[in-house]
């Protein structure tokens, strides 16, 4: 059998691609697939950015597989499990750029949400469709999709179990960009080399402080930007960047 979820390394880039055919459907397994490659991902200094993309070239994924019911769970406890692995995501301390290479729907569109960049095909839909099928979002999606369009916006696609078409996404901030048939990936990629270059630890440390932010009060926030802002003042990267900066060079920042 197949694996759920393939991992596949390309310098600084880990690329997760959920192999499901026909629909990417998002299985106990994928969830738990995804959580594992995570973790020691999070951890590899040599890893500094990730991508999570659908085999095939239609749907990125159309969401959870209900097919064979709850297993040994409850209804809540399955659902808490796919929840956790999106939260993963959001927090995930590098950057996570969903390549949507064809339709991203249900919890499928909630992983990309959760992700930290959206890249989309031409020519495919998003939308959180559950309404359709007599249930709603659980997997985030009615945290985080009001964020992005604001609350009303995200209640009508919700109840209309709307699919929206890529152009329209792209307008409302659904995606960050459109990619040609067949580049979806190779986008995705080429921007995830460009924020590898960056400096790790400054880009872990905004990664913290935006992804609480929704949670803190702005009290909090800020006392956690300047604490993290004040850690960065003793690394050696920032050492490098002022001495880059001052002999009109590029920067080769190490993590640390």
């Amino acid at each position: 059998m197949a694996d759920a979820v393939l991992l596949e390394q390309r310098d600084k880039v880990a690329i997760l691609t959920i192999n499901k055919p026909k629909a990417n459907q998002l299985s106990g397994e994928v969830f738990e697939t995804i959580r594992k490659y995570l973790d020691p991902i999070e951890m590899d200094k040599n890893t500094l950015a990730v991508v999570i993309t659908g085999s095939g070239d239609k749907i990125f994924s159309a969401g959870a597989d209900l097919s064979s019911g709850f297993g040994d769970f409850s209804a809540v406890d399955f659902l808490k499990r796919g929840q956790d692995v999106w939260n993963k995501v959001e927090f995930f301390q590098k950057p996570i750029i969903a390549a949507m290479n064809g339709h991203a729907l249900g919890g499928g569109f909630e992983l990309a949400l959760a992700c930290h960049f959206r890249f989309l095909k031409k020519g495919a839909r998003v939308g959180l469709t559950e309404t359709n099928l007599g249930i709603m979002p659980g997997y985030g999606g009615s945290l985080r999709l009001p964020r992005v369009v604001g609350r009303s916006k995200a209640l009508e696609m919700m109840f209309l179990g709307k699919q929206v078409e890529a152009e329209e996404a792209l307008a409302l901030g659904l995606v960050d960009r459109l990619c040609e048939e067949g580049k979806t990936l190779d986008d995705a990629l080429a921007f995830a080399n460009e924020l590898a270059k960056r400096p790790p630890l400054s880009v872990r440390s905004i990664l913290k402080v935006t992804a609480m932010s929704p949670y803190v009060s702005p009290d909090l926030h800020l006392k956690v930007e300047r604490e993290e802002l004040a850690k960065l003042f003793t690394t050696k990267d920032m050492m490098e960047g002022m001495t880059a900066f001052a002999q009109k060079r590029e920067p080769q920042f190490k993590g640390e």
